[in-house]
């Protein structure tokens, strides 16, 4: 009984750290909004959303503990993933926008020239 509480306390101390961490993560992630690093914020954003997604995956959904083939599914949805968004942006950097077309505006007719509306 006792070695179960003091392991009770080593996880609940784990996640209390994550949790922690998850906080400063967010704070990070918010003060970096806001100051002005031109490319360098999508850097730190990619960075600070990586060290999330890994402190929620590795502690919070056990995935260092589970067997090898929640592991596996996990790797091919990453990869899947990294696929999509790769493709995206090649799409994304490689498509040619035109102007879209646009019609000079005209003033309208009225519809009916005198008379009471009818």
């Amino acid at each position: 009984m006792k070695r179960d509480a003091g392991a009770f306390r080593r996880r609940c101390r784990r996640i209390g750290l994550a949790w922690a961490a998850l906080l400063a993560l967010l704070l990070l992630s918010l003060g970096s909004a806001y100051v002005p690093l031109g490319r360098l914020n999508l850097v730190i954003g990619l960075v600070i959303a990586a060290l999330k997604s890994a402190l929620v995956l590795g502690l919070f959904m056990g995935l260092g503990r589970s067997a090898a083939l929640a592991r596996v599914a996990a790797a091919v949805a990453a990869g899947t993933l990294a696929l999509l968004l790769g493709l995206s942006s090649v799409d994304f950097a490689t498509r040619v926008t035109e102007p879209a077309a646009m019609q000079q505006p005209q003033q309208l007719r009225p519809l009916r020239q005198g008379g009471t509306g009818r």
